[in-house]
């Protein structure tokens, strides 16, 4: 189970750099990784829908409802990152997202989303993915190289599509009914 601090450690090293204890040190490095990762985090865990932060709840409506256009309004939960699927006893519902509200005609809602879960949660992949992330934010500050900060954006972007080939293939595959527009479109 990694930390933001391990993590940004391991950056790093692999970097040739020396180690953090805090990202409130009073170092260059301890800097840099306090102003880089917050994004790098938030831009790699909305980025896919990685199964390890997917989390399901069922929302009841607000009290008060939208000023127009739909009969009512959802809050999503406090970790909620980036929305999945919204549906009604498994059935998909039209609906709009807006201002952290999903607004919807239903008077309960099944919502798949993704969580902004701590690192501690995150599997081994997603938790490699972002030290790569940090090794190419970082490589040119800490090395002063544009030829290392470019080959470090290629293999992240290599690691980034067996990353998101691996946690994907972890789900079934998504099957389409006969009278799916998927299947009607191509005949």
């Amino acid at each position: 189970m990694a930390t933001n601090i391990e993590i940004c450690t391991n950056a790093l090293l692999l970097l040739g750099d020396s180690a953090i204890a805090s990202l409130t040190e009073n170092t260059d490095r301890a800097r840099r990784c306090a102003n880089i990762y917050p994004q790098a985090r938030r831009d790699v865990l909305r980025a896919h829908p990685w199964n390890c932060l997917v989390r399901r709840v069922q929302l009841a409506p607000l009290a008060q409802a939208p000023a127009f256009g739909w009969n009512q309004q959802f809050a999503v939960p406090g970790d909620f990152l980036r929305l999945l699927d919204v549906s009604v006893n498994r059935c998909q519902v039209d609906f709009e997202y807006e201002d952290r509200k999903i607004l919807a005609n239903a008077t309960v809602l099944d919502v798949r989303y993704l969580a902004d879960l701590p690192e501690s949660a995150w599997d081994a992949n997603l938790t490699d993915i972002m030290i790569k992330r940090m090794v190419k934010d970082l490589a040119y500050p800490i090395t002063k190289s544009t030829s290392l900060a470019q080959l470090k954006a290629q293999e992240f972007e290599v690691a980034w599509k067996r990353a998101k080939s691996v946690d994907g293939q972890e789900n079934p595959p998504e099957e389409f009914s006969s009278n799916s527009p998927f299947l009607e479109a191509r005949l």
